[in-house]
């Protein structure tokens, strides 16, 4: 996923949040998918459908709708259509959510747009049918690491950690096994030696409950830091808790992902007409696919020995799928932006 690490996601998905330059926006993948241009009605009702989300088993879909005051998401069933449940409460006009679920489909990532500063994490988890409840925020002491045990974020003269005048989450990644999800976090710091944005990524295990670090992004993390932001790009990936699957399936899937990744992203360059953007989009391309094979080796290196074959391609794998189905929900969701 991608974002520029100092602005949000524009409101227009892929090509804004994923596929354009530079992590230095709010992680793309991370970016998600979103849009609030034109729409096709629902119906004769007077709310419009501004996105659609597909599960990742084709079992059900999360639909946003929008009226002059307030937006709603509907939770509806693939077999029948006509079933369908609302997900949480209805949110004002001008916020926005996007939505992420987990790859066995028991859980949802949702990212509140309340403000330009104010990105919150919400996290759904599934109960019965068609049902998901609010299991957690990141405003709840649960999401955050004790600062003074925390070295990922800078200190004053003092060693102390820095005050933040506000920050913002962003969902990244859902491990393959579904039990980790990848946020990534900015703060604003307004102290005078040391302004600015800070930004660091971190896991929340669901089989736990609770906030990961690993040696793999704590290495991340540094990298952020040092390099150049206008020029970082990371994969989507978070790192499975369960064992890697043998070899040849790993393979087997590198070559789906990567067989499926290249013939979406022929579509979506075709389909792009303004030059200036289709040049954007091949240069994301061109370095998402450099770090892509980058960041393989890491993970790799960081697992033993003999299972750093089957790491480098659980990462490839996985990272190019995960690509090919942001740009697939991209452009189902293209014509309803035009």
């Amino acid at each position: 996923m991608i974002w520029t690490l100092s602005d949000p996601p524009t409101a227009k998905f892929a090509l804004s949040k994923r596929l354009r330059v530079g992590a230095g926006q709010l992680p793309s993948a991370a970016v998600g998918i979103i849009l609030l241009g034109p729409c096709m009605l629902f119906g004769q009702a007077e709310s419009e459908i501004v996105h659609i989300t597909q599960s990742p088993r084709g079992t059900f879909r999360i639909q946003k709708e929008e009226t002059v005051e307030k937006s709603t998401a509907w939770i509806i069933s693939a077999k029948e259509p006509s079933k369908r449940v609302q997900l949480d409460v209805p949110y004002k006009f001008g916020e926005d959510r996007f939505f992420f679920i987990s790859p066995d489909e028991q859980w949802i990532c949702a990212v509140a747009k309340n403000s330009t500063r104010e990105w919150d994490v919400m996290l759904y988890q599934h109960m019965a049918d068609l049902q998901f409840d609010l299991a957690t925020t990141a405003e709840e002491p649960k999401w955050n690491f004790d600062p003074h045990d925390d070295d990922v974020w800078p200190k004053n003269e003092k060693n102390e950690p820095l005050d933040f005048s506000w920050g913002r989450y962003w969902f990244c990644a859902w491990s393959a096994d579904s039990a980790r999800l990848l946020v990534a976090e900015e703060m604003h710091s307004e102290n005078f030696k040391k302004p600015g944005s800070y930004f660091r990524y971190f896991y929340f295990n669901l089989r736990r409950g609770t906030l990961e670090h690993t040696k793999y992004l704590l290495t991340l993390n540094r990298l952020v830091k040092e390099d150049a932001r206008s020029q970082y790009v990371m994969p989507e990936f978070a790192e499975p808790l369960d064992p890697p699957s043998p070899e040849d399936q790993l393979r087997s899937h590198y070559q789906t992902a990567e067989s499926r990744l290249n013939k979406i992203y022929r579509v979506v360059v075709e389909r792009e007409k303004d030059e200036q953007e289709k040049v954007r989009v091949q240069d994301y391309q061109r370095r998402w696919l450099k770090a892509r094979d980058a960041f393989a080796e890491a993970f790799a290196a960081f697992g033993p020995k003999v299972e750093r074959s089957r790491r480098n391609l659980q990462y490839l794998a996985d990272a190019t799928e995960n690509r090919a189905s942001e740009l697939e929900e991209y452009l189902e969701n293209l014509d309803k932006w035009h």
